[in-house]
């Protein structure tokens, strides 16, 4: 049976923060620039799935993605995230974010993932549109995500 992911680590609770949301699981993340908070949602999502500080960044992979629309763009690129894990088995621990206009290259550092190495936290079936939010504030940037687990 599906597990919902646990909660992360107290070091690392700085980047996004949870939220409750019936039968789902939701965070929301700060950045002051765009391609912040697209990195720290790569991030998050990858320490949502497994504890991150035992993944070595051995290796790099390379995601691209383009959306006319910020809210496309992040659910678009959480979703190869997401499937760059359940079907390739590649788990990162950092992440970079090169923007070109409506395009993101994401360059992700990890490993595949080792289950006799790296703590599963839960399964994530999919990156929803439901209450999905990315926006430009005066405080910087925003964004509110809500995983089908």
């Amino acid at each position: 049976m599906p597990t919902k992911p646990t909660a992360p680590q107290a070091e690392d609770a700085a980047l996004f923060r949870e939220f409750e949301h019936t039968g789902d699981l939701g965070i929301e993340l700060d950045a002051p620039t765009r391609g912040e908070l697209f990195r720290r949602a790569a991030v998050a999502l990858a320490m949502l799935l497994v504890e991150t500080a035992s993944v070595a960044e051995i290796e790099d992979r390379e995601i691209a993605v383009e959306a006319q629309a910020d809210l496309d763009l992040m659910h678009d690129l959480l979703t190869e995230l997401l499937a760059l894990f359940t079907v390739e088995g590649f788990i990162w621990r950092d992440a970079s974010v090169t923007e070109a206009g409506r395009s993101l290259r994401v360059t992700l550092r990890g490993e595949p993932f080792d289950p006799a190495r790296h703590a599963f936290r839960g399964e994530i079936k999919a990156v929803t549109y439901h209450q999905l939010m990315v926006e430009n504030s005066p405080d910087g940037w925003r964004s509110r995500i809500i995983f089908d687990v």
